[in-house]
């Protein structure tokens, strides 16, 4: 990820929600997911130890109740959803710690786009990073800092 500073220059043709014909836009797969624990496929493709596995069972956990609150399947977040995540969070985190739940469930996302299996044409977390002055920038920002060190 050297060189990526902003979350800009990871988002392909969809550079906002807007951009994205309604077509493509996850919502329109609300039936098509209904049911499935898209993140247990995901998580079967990484090796973790004990420690590790337990924390990303708490992260996906917390990103499932979120979304369920939101009344939206896991796997289809809008930008919206990940900032409302983003800042719940950070209230109740360090950014460290938000940082640590944001990037596992970013690469939910990012492994969602690579697999034709899915209909993932943009991840949602990096739209939501692109505000300036959003929760979502501000772990976004942690991120690359950590890249970066």
């Amino acid at each position: 990820m050297s060189g990526v500073q902003t979350p800009h220059d990871r988002l392909g043709v969809f550079k906002e929600l807007a951009d994205v014909p309604n077509s493509r836009r996850l919502h329109q797969y609300a039936s098509a997911y209904e049911g499935q624990d898209t993140w247990a496929g995901y998580r079967a493709t990484v090796d973790l130890g004990e420690r590790m596995s337990e924390e990303w069972a708490r992260f996906s956990r917390r990103w499932k109740d979120h979304m369920d609150e939101r009344g939206r399947h896991h796997a289809l977040a809008q930008p919206d959803d990940v900032e409302a995540w983003s800042v719940w969070m950070l209230d109740s985190f360090s950014v460290d710690r938000a940082y640590q739940h944001w990037n596992v469930i970013e690469g939910l996302y990012d492994w969602l786009k690579w697999h034709t299996e899915h209909p993932h044409t943009y991840n949602p977390f990096h739209m939501a990073a692109v505000e300036p002055e959003s929760s979502t920038r501000e772990i976004w920002s942690r991120k690359i800092e950590k890249r970066n060190a």
